[in-house]
């Protein structure tokens, strides 16, 4: 049996995984351990100052827990600003991971930021940059959050996003440092693109973009929003498990 690693984006922590992991329990979960990590900020580690870390140190501080944890051939699982750790963890240290899932995570190109490839402009008028389905100057922050989590949530669960976001400090590394993907294509390791259909965050166009920088042998389609581990928790964990056991 093999462990299944989660990784959440930003302004998220181990938490955001907590509906999924029930339902897996909840169906029987075939997986030997779930491992939810938490970035330096977030989650378990909020009163972490992560100030000054880069995307280096996150990556080995991460897969430093999954050694501790004797993880070996296990399936990372990566959501949103994530996808620019993934494949820094697999260079790192390739005996820990089996398959890479990239759940529509942000892809910029090498030697780019995720804050240069979302740009300020509004999705769809400018070709080179993601854009945002909110204009940036007028948005309030209900806006701009309904925009990001809300979609297909109820009102219990969506206020129960934003109490846990409100205390997340995701590591700026993540959004300000260019990228590096040196050694990763050489690697060879299996990877799936988990495509959602609906995402106000990441265009399907775009996240389809990115699986094909990052390689993905395989590329499977969600009809959910950007957030499908609290909205769709039972077809993502089915999802989830039909690729790792594939």
């Amino acid at each position: 049996m093999t462990d299944l690693i989660l990784l959440h984006g930003g302004k998220h922590g181990s938490w955001c995984w907590e509906p999924l992991a029930r339902v897996m329990e909840a169906q029987g979960n075939p997986f030997a351990r779930i491992i939810a990590l938490d970035m330096p900020g977030c989650g378990r580690k909020r009163d972490r100052d992560p100030e000054g870390l880069s995307l280096a140190n996150i990556a080995r501080e991460l897969n430093g827990e999954l050694r501790a944890a004797q993880v070996r051939d296990a399936v990372l699982v990566g959501h949103s600003i994530a996808g620019v750790l993934l494949p820094m963890m697999a260079v790192e240290d390739p005996a820990l991971f089996s398959r890479l899932i990239y759940l529509t995570t942000s892809v910029p190109v090498e030697g780019q930021t995720i804050t240069q490839m979302m740009g300020t402009s509004r999705q769809g008028t400018n070709p080179d940059e993601v854009g945002w389905p909110v204009d940036l100057a007028t948005a309030s922050l209900e806006d701009m959050s309904r925009a990001m989590f809300g979609r297909d949530l109820d009102d219990k669960q969506f206020a129960w996003l934003l109490t846990e976001v409100a205390q997340d400090k995701t590591p700026p590394a993540t959004q300000f440092e260019p990228v590096s993907r040196s050694g990763y294509v050489e690697l060879g390791m299996k990877a799936t693109y988990i495509v959602t259909l609906r995402d106000d965050i990441l265009p399907p166009a775009w996240q389809r973009r990115f699986a094909e920088r990052l390689n993905c042998d395989n590329k499977v389609e969600i009809d959910t929003p950007h957030e499908p581990f609290v909205s769709h928790p039972q077809l993502l964990a089915s999802t989830l498990i039909a690729t790792a056991f594939a």
